[in-house]
């Protein structure tokens, strides 16, 4: 394994809280392993209740089936979530623009910012439970980050990998909502908090923005 395998090992052969951190952070990261119970005919497209209203700017927060989300909410102990997006008014529909690895509709598609549904979003396949959340704004605010989401969209902008927020040309879940807000509105939602996991630079969880003094639960299953 080289110089990787001479970094990794001391870890694999620690004790405690230590090592099952690094493990879980490890395969989270490293090994995308995308698992589902549900068969075709379980899968259930997400149905938003009559009654919830929505605004451009709300961020929707999931909690997925796979290994890599089971990882992602160990290592963020503070928050039942594994990913998080930004609902945004396309028109005709409500959709979730965020940045994920491994849903790409081919192999030959790239890890990049998305923008689908909230009906496939909060899929029963991709979400075991899910919240939409709310930053009180103007709405000229929210037409701000509806124009700004749109654009990244259209850039075509890669997945993270390298997790790091100082490059704006990718991005990860929780940096590129982070992003949008902090460059159109100056408001920072992890109010400069930072995790460090070791082989990884800082990185924003989604309890981070979950613990912004004022947002709001809009709605949760």
């Amino acid at each position: 394994m080289g110089n990787f395998g001479g970094i990794i090992l001391p870890f694999i052969h620690g004790k405690g809280r230590n090592r099952i951190l690094f493990i879980s952070t490890f395969f989270f990261f490293g090994i995308i392993l995308l698992t589902s119970c549900h068969s075709d005919s379980d899968i259930r497209e997400f149905q938003l209740p009559g009654n919830i209203q929505l605004q451009s700017g709300d961020l929707v927060f999931r909690t997925g089936r796979s290994v890599v989300s089971h990882t992602v909410t160990l290592t963020d102990q503070n928050s039942t979530y594994s990913h998080v997006g930004m609902l945004l008014w396309t028109g005709e529909r409500w959709q979730v623009l965020h940045a994920v690895p491994n849903e790409r509709e081919s192999e030959n598609e790239k890890d990049s910012v998305n923008l689908e549904d909230i009906g496939i979003f909060f899929r029963s396949d991709r979400a075991s439970q899910g919240g939409i959340y709310r930053i009180p704004l103007a709405e000229d605010d929210t037409m701000k980050l509806l124009q700004k989401g749109l654009n990244l969209y259209r850039q075509q902008l890669l997945f993270d990998n390298g997790f790091d927020d100082q490059d704006s040309s990718a991005f990860y879940c929780t940096e590129l909502l982070w992003f949008i807000y902090k460059t159109e509105l100056g408001i920072d939602l992890s109010q400069g908090r930072r995790h460090n996991v070791p082989l990884f630079p800082p990185l924003i969880f989604c309890s981070d923005l979950l613990t912004y003094p004022e947002i709001e639960k809009i709605y949760e299953f």
